[in-house]
C-alpha cells in the first residue's frame, strides 16, 4: 500500500478533519494528493485488498456458490493503515475504478475496514482537479450489481481455473494452467499454427516495370492475353486466388496464373531499347481519410507494439511510468472517449498549433460507450497538451508519449481529403498484349495527417505522384523485372495482434490483456530473438488438445464472449447469478456442465496421449512427424522425449528444447547423422551427429565438439576437415570454452 502524505497539521488546525480518499494506485494518489494537499488523506490498495480463499472449499457449491474471502498478505497491510488514518478523519471517499472490480475494491474495503464514519463512492473518469470535484458533489452509494458481477466472475475463474488446471497437471505437465479467458487465447495462437503447418504455398509471377517520367513511376502487370489465354485479356492471378492448399480457386475464363515463362518473356520484351507503354485510362475518385478514436489500453498495446515495436508488458510499464509522473491520464481504460472537458481543451490546442481550419467541425468520438466498455476511466490522453518535450523520462517513454500526443490530438482534426488516381498502361508485344496499373493517393488537404508530418507514422500509405497524362501518350519503360511470388500462410500472432483478435472476439477487458498474454509466455508461447511472433510450444499443444478434447465448449470463443455479456446484463441488475453459475458448473438438459467434463477427462485420458503431437508431414517423405513425450530405451534405461516419422525414431537431444521444436526442427533432426562427405586424405565419412554431450564431428576415432550455434546443420565438409585436424581439447578446457561460449542445454 502506498504511504499516505503527511496532512495532520491540517487536521489538528483546522475544525474539520481531512477526508480519507481511497484509490487503488499509488501513482493515482500521489497525482490526486497533489491537487488537493491537506484536503484529503490520500491512499492506495494496491489492487484488490482480498481474494477468495485458496481452500478447495472455498466456493460453497451446495450454498449457492457462496465464497469466503480473505485478505492477502497485502491486503492486511493495507487493511492496517487504511484503519490508522481513518482515526485521523470525518469521512471516507471510496474513487477505486467505476467498474466491476474497481466496485468489488470499494465493498471488500468496506467490508473489512468497518467504518464508523460517513462513507461515499464516487466516479471518477479522470485524474483532475475538476473531475474529482464534480465527481464528489455527485457521490452515490456501493452499486451492489457491480460487485455482484464482479464476484460472480471471480468465482467462474475460481471454478474454471481451478477444476482444469487440475486435470492440465495431472494429464500433460505439473506447471500448465488453465484459465476462462487465458485458454481461449491459447487456442487462437496454437489454431493459428496448426493454420500454418496445413498450409500448402503457391506460386504465381507477375511484372514490375518503370516509367521514365517526371516524376517516374511504376506500374505492375494486372490483366494479359496470349496464347495460354485464348488470346483473350485476362486478370493476372495474386495470392486472393489461392486457397490455403495452395489450389487455384477462381474461375479460369477470368482469370490466368501468370508463369515464370510468360513473365519472363514480357520482362524481357519490354526491357529492350525504346520500349513504351501507352496510356489508357487515368482515373481519378475523391479520396477521404478519417483519424482513428483516442487511444483505449488495448489500442496503445496494439499501435506501440505495431509501430514501436514494445512488448505489452514494456507498454504497460512505460504508460504506467508517465502516468506516475503525472503526464498522461491512466491508462487502463476501455473508453475511447475523452470527456467534454478534455474535448474543449483538445480543440482548443489543435487551433493554437494546426489553425482553427484544422478543427473538426464538430466533437469527434464523443458518443457514449460501446457494448462492452466498462468506461471506468477517460481515453487516454496527455495531461497538458503544450508540453511535447518529456523531462526525465527514457527514450521508449518518450516514444510512447508522442504517439499518444498525437493520436489524441488527431482525434479532433479534420479528415484528409485528396484523390485516388489510377492509371491503366497497355503494351502489345509480339506474343502477349500487357495492362500494367499504378494507383495513388495524394492528400492536397492534410487535416490530421499533419499532425504525424514529422514521423510519417500515420501517413505511410501507399504515395504516388504521377506526372501529367493523358490518354494515348506514350511512356518510355526504363525498366521491366520478372517476379516470383509464393502465396504465404496466416501470419502467426503478435502480441499487438492477439489483443485485437480477443478485443474482436469479445474475450476478456483490456485490462486483463497484459496478464493473458504474460501467461502465455511463462508456460505456452515462445518468440525468435528480433521477432515478436508468438510461437507455440509442445506443452502449448498438449493443452489445447486436452482442452479441445474435453473442454472445447468452455473455449468456444462465443460462449466466453456470451459470459462476458452475461456478467454485464448481472452489473445492469439482472438476476442472472444462480443461473448463469449453475448453468455453467452443473449443467443443464442442454449443457454438459464443468462438473461432468471434467470427471470425464479425469477418467478417460491417458497423459501420453496429449503429447502425440503431429508436426506435419515431412518434407520429402510426406510421412507424419509425430513429438511423443519419452519412452525407456532399452540400453542406455533413460526417458526422454523423441520423434516418430514412420518406422523412424529419434530421440530429442537435452541440447534442444523440447518446448520449442518447430516442423523444421523436426525434420532437421531426422536427417542426422549427416554424411558431409569423405575426408580428402583417409576417404572416411566425415559425419556430423549430436550426442550426449552435444553436436560433434567424426571422422573414424576422430571426434570433435561443436560449440558455435547451429553448427550442427551448417557445417561443411571442408569445415569439418578443419576442426578435425586441430588439437584435441581436454575434457576440463571443453567444459571451460564451452561455458565461456555459453553453449550447453537451451533454457525452456
Amino acid at each position: 500500500m502506498s504511504q499516505p502524505s503527511k496532512t495532520t497539521s491540517a487536521s489538528t488546525t483546522s475544525s474539520r478533519r481531512p477526508s480519507l480518499f481511497i484509490v487503488e494506485s499509488p501513482t493515482k494518489a500521489k497525482t490526486i494528493q497533489k491537487y488537493f494537499g491537506d484536503t484529503f488523506i490520500v491512499c492506495a490498495t494496491v489492487g484488490h485488498i482480498a481474494d477468495i480463499s485458496a481452500a478447495d472449499n472455498a466456493v460453497e457449491l451446495a450454498n449457492d456458490f457462496a465464497v469466503t474471502y480473505e485478505l492477502t498478505p497485502a491486503g492486511k497491510k493495507a487493511v492496517s493503515e487504511l484503519r490508522k488514518e481513518m482515526k485521523k478523519c470525518d469521512e471516507i471517499i471510496l474513487a477505486t475504478d467505476a467498474d466491476r472490480e474497481g466496485e468489488l475494491i470499494a465493498a471488500l474495503v468496506v467490508e473489512f475496514l468497518r467504518p464508523a464514519i460517513p462513507v461515499k463512492r464516487i466516479d471518477v473518469l479522470s485524474i483532475t482537479k475538476s473531475a474529482i470535484e464534480e465527481a464528489i458533489r455527485n457521490s452515490r452509494d456501493i452499486d451492489q450489481n457491480l460487485v455482484e458481477a464482479a464476484r460472480t466472475r471471480r468465482v467462474l475463474d475460481r471454478l474454471f481455473g481451478y477444476q482444469v488446471t487440475d486435470i492440465a497437471r495431472k494429464k500433460v505437465r505439473g506447471n500448465t494452467t488453465a484459465g476462462r479467458v487465458q485458454s481461449p487465447a491459447l487456442r487462437l495462437v496454437v489454431e493459428r499454427e496448426y493454420e500454418r503447418i496445413a498450409f500448402t504455398s503457391a506460386s504465381y509471377w507477375d511484372v514490375a516495370i518503370g516509367l521514365d517520367t517526371s516524376p517516374a513511376f511504376k506500374a505492375t502487370l494486372t490483366r494479359v492475353a496470349n496464347a495460354s489465354t485464348n488470346n483473350m485479356m485476362l486478370t493476372v492471378a495474386t495470392g486472393k486466388h489461392f486457397d490455403d492448399r495452395g489450389l487455384f480457386t477462381a474461375n479460369a475464363t477470368e482469370v490466368v496464373v501468370v508463369d515464370q515463362l510468360t513473365a519472363e518473356r514480357i520482362a524481357s520484351t519490354l526491357s529492350r531499347p525504346s520500349s513504351v507503354v501507352e496510356v489508357r485510362d487515368v482515373a481519378s475518385k475523391p479520396a477521404k481519410r478519417n483519424p482513428q478514436p483516442p487511444f483505449t489500453m488495448s489500442s496503445l498495446l496494439q499501435a506501440a507494439g505495431n509501430r514501436l515495436g514494445m512488448s505489452a508488458a514494456e507498454v504497460r510499464s512505460a504508460a504506467q511510468e508517465l502516468f506516475g509522473k503525472s503526464h498522461i491520464t491512466y491508462a487502463r481504460t476501455d473508453n475511447p472517449v475523452h470527456s467534454p472537458s478534455s474535448r474543449k481543451e483538445i480543440r482548443a490546442e489543435i487551433a493554437k498549433i494546426f489553425g482553427a481550419d484544422k478543427v473538426a467541425p464538430f466533437e469527434r468520438y464523443a458518443s457514449s460507450k460501446g457494448k462492452n466498455t466498462q468506461g471506468a476511466h477517460e481515453a487516454i490522453r496527455p495531461t497538458r497538451l503544450d508540453k511535447r518535450k518529456l523531462p526525465n523520462v527514457t527514450p521508449r517513454q518518450q516514444a510512447l508519449y508522442d504517439l499518444i500526443w498525437q493520436r489524441t490530438m488527431a482525434s479532433q482534426m479534420i479528415e484528409a481529403a485528396g484523390i485516388t488516381l489510377t492509371v491503366t498502361l497497355f503494351a502489345d508485344l509480339s506474343t502477349d498484349q500487357c495492362e500494367f496499373t499504378a494507383t495513388g493517393t495524394t492528400y492536397n488537404e492534410p487535416g490530421f495527417l499533419a499532425v504525424y508530418a514529422a514521423t510519417g507514422e500515420e501517413g505511410d500509405d501507399d504515395l504516388a505522384i504521377f506526372p501529367s497524362l493523358s490518354i494515348g501518350d506514350e511512356l518510355p519503360v526504363s525498366s521491366a523485372e520478372a517476379k516470383e511470388h509464393r502465396t504465404l500462410p496466416p501470419a502467426r500472432f503478435t502480441e499487438a495482434s492477439l489483443v485485437r483478435e480477443l478485443e474482436r472476439l469479445g474475450i476478456g477487458r483490456p485490462s486483463t490483456y497484459t496478464s493473458i498474454i504474460e501467461k502465455l509466455h511463462d508456460r505456452y508461447v515462445w518468440s525468435k530473438q528480433g521477432d515478436r511472433a508468438l510461437i507455440p510450444t509442445v506443452t502449448a499443444f498438449a493443452v489445447h488438445r486436452l482442452l479441445t478434447t474435453w473442454f472445447s465448449d468452455l473455449i468456444d470463443y462465443e460462449f466466453t464472449n456470451q459470459l462476458e455479456n452475461n456478467l454485464d446484463h448481472i452489473a445492469e441488475g439482472a438476476s442472472l447469478r444462480s443461473s448463469v453459475l449453475n448453468e455453467f458448473f452443473f449443467g443443464t438438459s442442454d449443457v454438459v456442465g464443468l462438473q461432468t467434463l471434467v470427471s470425464d477427462a479425469a477418467d478417460n485420458t491417458m497423459w501420453n496421449e496429449m503429447f502425440a503431437l503431429e508436426l506435419g508431414t515431412h518434407p520429402e517423405t510426406g510421412e507424419k512427424m509425430v513429438v511423443r513425450p519419452g519412452r525407456w530405451w532399452q540400453k542406455t534405461k533413460t526417458y526422454s522425449p523423441y520423434i516418430e516419422c514412420g518406422q523412424l525414431q529419434k530421440s530429442i537431444p537435452d541440447q534442444m528444447a523440447f518446448d520449442t521444436l518447430s516442423p523444421t526442427d523436426v525434420a532437421m533432426l531426422l536427417t542426422l547423422p549427416r554424411v558431409l562427405g569423405q575426408h580428402p586424405d583417409s576417404g572416411v565419412d566425415v559425419v556430423a551427429q549430436l550426442g550426449p554431450y552435444g553436436p560433434y564431428v567424426k571422422c573414424g576415432a576422430e571426434i570433435r565438439s561443436l560449440v558455435r550455434d547451429g553448427a550442427l546443420f551448417a557445417i561443411t565438409l571442408d569445415e569439418a576437415v578443419t576442426l578435425l585436424a586441430a588439437p584435441k581439447k581436454a575434457r576440463s578446457e571443453k567444459k571451460w570454452t564451452a561455458k565461456k561460449k555459453g553453449s550447453g542445454k537451451k533454457k525452456k
